[in-house]
């Protein structure tokens, strides 16, 4: 697969703060890709996500989307076709008093056609799993399902990248657990690249690549197993690892010889009773 995003040595610093915010990413996101990128708060995760839809533009270097420099202010709109993004806060994504009206919104202001429209608002209602709801008023659903709406709304603009910046911060559990599992199928099941941005582990365990940002560097960069096999890197970060993960580390520290990448428990499990049988 090609890369869609492309960080070149990329620096920034808010106007207001001395110290650097990203201190010279070098980064790419291949097409199709499920990527997670976790860290504790003031890592720099968040501003690596806003230059994306060049909510940011980079102090030096460069952010190439679908090959198109974020800094051209010539590709600012195309860019933003391109990518859609949802942040922490259904509430502040959602404008109309209907369901479909909520996500009919962007496509009518870009132009679209009404009956392309009509099928757009239809698929990506069903798309997220609230076509059922569509007629609903958006301020009587649960956070999950307003999160859900606000991705619709986005998935109506037909962008190639979806962008989310801590869209589960304000959910509980349940409601985390239903965005998860919609933007996992975004990129399965559409070809959709799924850029994750949270501080909740668990929701990185089902993504291609997990990133680690630290003091806004990249300080891990693989797969999920891989990363979290890194324990005191982790750590020292701050951050958790799975459950299983920990089992296994503290189990290899009393002298056992285990390997860390198993994430799935009944895996986990059945490895840990194969040592037991053995001894």
């Amino acid at each position: 697969m090609s890369a869609i995003i492309r960080f070149e040595n990329v620096h920034f610093t808010y106007p207001d703060n001395d110290k650097e915010s990203l201190t010279g990413i070098d980064l790419e996101i291949e097409e199709g890709s499920f990527v997670a990128v976790l860290g504790h708060n003031g890592s720099g995760k968040s501003t690596l996500a806003k230059h994306m839809n060049v909510i940011l533009t980079p102090t030096e270097g460069r952010v190439l989307v679908d090959g198109l420099d974020t800094a051209d202010e010539n590709n600012l709109l195309e860019v933003r076709h391109r990518v859609g993004m949802v942040f922490q806060n259904p509430d502040n994504q959602i404008v109309a008093n209907v369901v479909e009206d909520d996500v009919a919104f962007a496509p009518e202001n870009l132009g679209v056609p009404p009956e392309e429209i009509r099928r757009r608002v239809d698929e990506a209602l069903k798309q997220v799993g609230m076509y059922e709801l569509r007629l609903h008023a958006p301020h009587l659903l649960s956070g999950g399902q307003k999160q859900r709406v606000a991705i619709a709304g986005v998935i109506a603009m037909r962008p190639r990248i979806v962008v989310l910046d801590e869209p589960t911060a304000m959910l509980d559990p349940q409601g985390r657990r239903e965005v998860v599992s919609t933007i996992t199928r975004l990129c399965r099941e559409k070809g959709m690249t799924v850029v994750l941005i949270t501080h909740h582990m668990e929701e990185c365990i089902g993504a291609d690549r997990l990133l680690i940002m630290s003091e806004g560097a990249i300080a891990a960069d693989g797969s999920p197993e891989d990363v979290f096999s890194q324990v005191e890197l982790m750590q020292r970060e701050g951050l958790d690892v799975p459950e299983t993960t920990q089992l296994l580390y503290d189990l290899n520290r009393q002298g056992c010889d285990l390997p860390l990448g198993i994430l799935d428990i009944d895996a986990c499990a059945e490895r840990v009773a194969q040592l037991l049988r053995a001894q």
